[in-house]
């Protein structure tokens, strides 16, 4: 970074030997003008606006303090150095109260003020860096000239614990319309600390995650280091949220796939296994890498029928073909099917057929004659 000094003294050796001695290249210094009083200072401030001015206090038609109050006035970075004989008191009350970089006496010490000139400059620096948290709303290429908005994004828990329901039971529309209104809430409160919005966005990415775990939604669980990672490294609000509504696409593109697919899984485990007298719903999940409770609902919700009802179902058919064997005794045919009570699985045959298993094989037999 490059700057400008404007050297202002009623004596011209002063100013000489400033311009000519202070060694200005090292200190990023590329130009320096002189005025000899407080009002041409002035003119040349409103036309050049110095970064820093090096003035004298005691000056005829309009002294240091003076001036420093008018260049404030439309230049209120301006840094001030000022340079006096005097140890009067109400010129170093003044200098305070304008907030001057530094008070430095005469004669001029050229090392002692080149050591304040290099804390200006690097205060100078400091203050045209972007402001993080500025820089955190508004992204690299948006405006930061302007300070921050100082409003606090109010949290609502009712909020979030419904966009992680929407995530839970896969409402892709609402719970993407949900997580692009908070975007636009935080983007407008912009007095919010960053790390506050970084935990909202990893109690999103814990629900998403539980979700995604509750259906062996790899493509998601496998990014959660990702994806907490993330929280503390993406820079900008921007891109926490895109990388966050990323995973969210996948999640719900997964659990759409994963839905008509499970169907057809379960289908193809039931037949495999329906006569395992120890089956369980439990097992099933746990051997297709699903929750229970999540395998249930949805297996449900895609087919219309329950697990049970599906078992039992394959089982009844496979019973009703073995008791074409008149040499089967009921009791061997209830072992088959997967059931070691016998009496249970009368009762259960009667209900779903509508006759008992006796009368539908002797109705076989009188068929067959």
């Amino acid at each position: 970074m490059r700057f400008s000094v404007l050297i202002v003294d009623d004596e011209k050796m002063p100013r000489e030997i400033l311009r000519n001695y202070v060694p200005w290249e090292k200190l990023q210094v590329d130009r320096v003008e002189e005025a000899e009083d407080g009002a041409q200072a002035l003119e040349l401030a409103r036309l050049h606006r110095p970064d820093i001015v090096i003035s004298d206090v005691k000056m005829p038609r309009m002294n240091g303090l003076e001036l420093a109050g008018a260049v404030r006035e439309i230049y209120p970075d301006c840094q001030f150095i000022f340079l006096s004989g005097y140890t009067d008191k109400e010129y170093l009350k003044g200098a305070i109260k304008l907030r001057a970089a530094s008070y430095v006496e005469k004669p001029i010490d050229l090392e002692e003020l080149s050591t304040v000139l290099q804390e200006v400059t690097a205060e100078l620096e400091k203050r045209s860096l972007p402001d993080p948290q500025l820089l955190f709303y508004r992204g690299e290429n948006g405006d930061l000239s302007q300070p921050n908005n100082g409003r606090v994004y109010v949290y609502e828990k009712a909020i979030f614990t419904a966009l992680g329901n929407l995530i839970r039971h896969k409402c892709r529309p609402e719970a993407l319309a949900l997580t692009a209104r908070i975007y636009r809430e935080l983007r407008q409160c912009e007095g919010t600390p960053p790390e506050v919005v970084r935990n909202l966005y990893c109690q999103i990415v814990f629900a998403l995650l539980a979700a995604a775990e509750s259906r062996n939604i790899t493509a998601v669980t496998e990014q959660g280091d990702y994806l907490l990672y993330t929280a503390a490294k993406q820079p900008t609000l921007l891109l926490l949220w895109q990388a966050l509504t990323d995973a969210m696409e996948t999640y719900f593109q997964a659990a759409e796939s994963n839905a008509q697919d499970l169907v057809t899984r379960v289908d193809e485990y039931l037949a495999a296994h329906f006569s395992d007298n120890e089956l369980t719903v439990q097992t099933m999940a746990s051997d297709l890498g699903f929750v229970h409770t999540y395998l249930c609902s949805a297996y449900k919700k895609n087919s219309g029928r329950t697990v049970n009802q599906k078992l039992t179902e394959l089982r009844m058919e496979r019973a009703k073909s073995l008791l074409a064997d008149p040499s089967r005794k009921l009791y061997e045919v209830a072992h088959e099917v997967g059931y070691l009570d016998g009496k249970y699985f009368v009762k259960l045959f009667t209900k779903e057929v509508g006759i008992s298993p006796r009368l539908y094989r002797e109705n076989l037999c009188c068929h067959e004659e």
